[in-house]
């Protein structure tokens, strides 16, 4: 008689219906039906992103090779498919950060104003590129990098209570 509204949201988010009636469950996988009449899972669509020249990118890939750079704590990895490169969106770790900051003769101790900081920014991106030297090929390297001085959080909603990335509200978080 009382639905809980959290399950009725979710299952208008996760299941379509189709012209036929026909329930679908939105899992994110692309698959393709073999010759026998069997689903057979071949990628994740969230994950893939076909930039303007017609290469694909990972974004998962790209994320990896960036949590290999010593500054990045969470790294979030943006494409479209109007561009010809991949940005990054990054939750820096805040000791390294400060670290970074006073090596650089930057004065300020606040994350916040290191974050918004050109010169900090500027040496961020040049150590996240050379972290995805030989991981990454020219187009998944990240050619911009914006850092972010809140971390994202379940709590906050830009992460899910399995610490996955929610790709759509952070976006539209640091748009």
């Amino acid at each position: 008689a009382k639905p809980d509204p959290d399950v009725v949201k979710k299952n208008e988010d996760d299941f379509s219906v189709d012209a036929d009636g026909v329930r679908w469950f939105h899992t994110g996988d692309i698959g393709q039906i073999t010759r026998q009449g069997c689903l057979q899972i071949i990628d994740r669509k969230k994950d893939l992103v076909k930039l303007q020249q017609g290469e694909y990118v990972a974004l998962s890939k790209v994320e990896s090779a960036l949590k290999a750079c010593p500054l990045v704590e969470i790294p979030m990895c943006y494409a479209r498919s109007t561009e010809s490169y991949c940005v990054a969106l990054v939750c820096p770790s805040h000791a390294a950060l400060k670290a970074l900051a006073k090596s650089l003769g930057v004065g300020s101790s606040d994350v916040a104003a290191l974050c918004a900081d050109t010169s900090v920014v500027a040496e961020v991106t040049k150590q996240c590129q050379a972290a995805c030297k030989g991981k990454l090929v020219g187009f998944e390297t990240p050619k911009k990098i914006g850092l972010v001085a809140d971390p994202w959080t379940p709590e906050n909603d830009l992460l899910t209570a399995a610490m996955k990335l929610k790709r759509v509200p952070i976006c539209k978080a640091h748009a």
